[in-house]
């Protein structure tokens, strides 16, 4: 009931709302995919969230940035140079999820008549074809193997990755 129940909600109340004026998206094509995609934004935030915040509990930031502070490097070159390469499995992480639920999401994309998101588009092959939907099912998993080895690859060797960068 967690999983199928918060989107169920956040699509009737979507169509609720932006179906009458002052800002009518759900009447045109493009409002209805800045809808879902708007949707999928929200749908995707505590699993980001939770990952993020997992990732900088793996660090002390705190002594991080105070240690670049110190040898004068600014807020952006903190942020870019020292904050996210060591969060950056976390950041994958997060994304992995936000593609799997994003994937796996029916509900959402059917109520806003959008056939072309994955789901909906699986129950159409299916009506025409009792084959295909297996065979794209199939590909989808094997996409999300490769998406899970490539984030594997590129979060390896983060704890040799802690730098602070002084200024030049």
């Amino acid at each position: 009931m967690p999983f199928v129940l918060p989107p169920v909600v956040m699509v009737f109340g979507l169509i609720r709302v932006y179906s009458s004026k002052p800002l009518v998206l759900t009447a045109t094509n493009f409002g209805s995919d800045l809808l879902l995609v708007c949707a999928y934004v929200i749908l995707s935030f505590p699993y980001m969230y939770r990952a993020v915040d997992t990732g900088l509990a793996a660090i002390d930031a705190r002594v991080l940035t105070e240690a670049a502070q110190s040898l004068g490097s600014g807020w952006a070159r903190i942020i870019l140079r020292i904050i996210f390469p060591n969060i950056r499995t976390a950041l994958l992480s997060g994304a992995f999820l936000t593609l799997a639920i994003v994937i796996g999401e029916y509900t959402i994309a059917n109520f806003l008549a959008r056939t072309a998101a994955f789901g909906p588009y699986l129950s159409l092959l299916g009506r025409n074809a009792p084959y295909t939907p297996a065979a794209v099912s199939l590909i989808s998993f094997g996409l999300t193997w490769f998406a899970m080895v490539l984030i594997a690859g590129l979060g390896r060797g983060t704890r040799g990755r802690i730098q602070v960068a002084g200024a030049r």
